[in-house]
């Protein structure tokens, strides 16, 4: 049985809020793991050898990791989180810098992607999109996240989006029993994580699945494997 809008939302709600109350470790939790530095610098690589210039999306941008090297390439940056913590935390970053005439932060009103198709927050259409470190994860609707994407990058833009990958094995967190479980009713796995009392959904999907989703509107031009992610490249129709 899928998720009501309700269920759903109370999720999107209780992530946000996790990562409110994750925002001033998220960088050092980052860190503890060597391979995340190895995975940024491979997606850092195929994005800027594949879109060379123009406006691109930092689509849950987090605390602001990405924007150093995005800016450093001369994109015009649109930074969407909705996090508020972690927002401000990129904001504090960037907003003296000399990057920041190039980025623009979406704020509290503009963040919802479920409204862009009807209320996209910028005018023009962005030439690429990044979604690093498992964002779409977090998202349980990614029939309407592709729809609405569609709508806020031209036809020929590129996405790069990096997912977990479903059935890695790491340190026990993948359960084989929910795993298989997930592969045999065709939907996606769901895991609960917590960090001091907030607990955050995360949703594990299949290659199979993001293929569904994404297929009206996306090719998917490759996809390589990351340790416990897969970079997903898409091109827009």
């Amino acid at each position: 049985m899928s998720s009501s809008p309700s269920e759903k939302s109370g999720i999107i709600e209780k992530n946000r809020t996790y990562y409110d109350e994750i925002a001033i470790e998220y960088d050092d939790i980052l860190d503890r793991e060597s391979s995340n530095q190895v995975v940024r610098k491979k997606v850092k690589e195929k994005f800027t050898g594949i879109i060379k210039t123009g406006t691109v999306i930092d689509f849950g941008g987090g605390t602001g990791r990405d924007l150093n090297w995005l800016a450093a390439n001369g994109y015009k940056v649109i930074f969407c989180e909705p996090s508020e913590e972690m927002r401000n935390k990129a904001i504090d970053r960037y907003q003296n810098s000399a990057a920041a005439q190039n980025i623009t932060f979406l704020n509290n009103n503009e963040i919802d992607f479920a409204k862009w198709d009807t209320e996209p927050p910028f005018a023009i259409k962005a030439d690429g999109l990044l979604a690093d470190f498992a964002v779409f994860n977090c998202i349980g609707n990614i029939h309407l996240l592709f729809k609405n994407l569609a709508q806020v990058i031209k036809p020929g833009g590129h996405m790069m989006v990096l997912m977990l990958q479903l059935g890695y094995q790491k340190s026990g967190f993948w359960k084989l029993r929910k795993t298989l479980r997930s592969i045999i009713s065709g939907k996606p796995l769901m895991i609960n994580t917590r960090f001091k009392d907030q607990q955050q959904t995360v949703y594990v999907y299949s290659s199979k699945e993001v293929k569904k989703a994404s297929n009206a509107y996306f090719d998917i031009n490759s996809r390589e494997n990351l340790f416990e992610f897969t970079l997903f490249h898409l091109i827009r129709k």
